[in-house]
């Protein structure tokens, strides 16, 4: 696929382009269905699920551990703050 029709791609209920910040908060988005924080889209219901959620953690753990030294500054900083109000929630749904 060529880049313009790529550009033709992206627009009202088109996906956006992938990119490493596009995939963080998708899976940041996932965790925070997984604890329960905001609605799954499709059953409008928020439903709690800490492995889940603690699955969603690990997988930015090893995206970091496999990234590391190749990120710009604004994608680490995007992952650490992401991974860090993540595992705030972990605590806080151990408790």
């Amino acid at each position: 696929m060529g880049e313009e029709s790529a550009e033709n791609e992206v627009g009202a209920g088109r996906m956006p382009p992938a990119t490493f910040e596009f995939l963080i908060h998708t899976l940041f988005t996932q965790a925070l269905m997984a604890f329960g924080r905001i609605p799954n889209p499709i059953t409008n219901k928020a439903v709690r699920n800490v492995p889940t959620a603690k699955h969603f953690i690990d997988t930015l753990d090893m995206l970091e551990e496999k990234t590391r030294g190749n990120l710009t500054g604004e994608e680490r900083k995007l992952l650490e703050e992401v991974q860090h109000q993540l595992r705030t929630l972990y605590v806080e749904a151990q408790s």
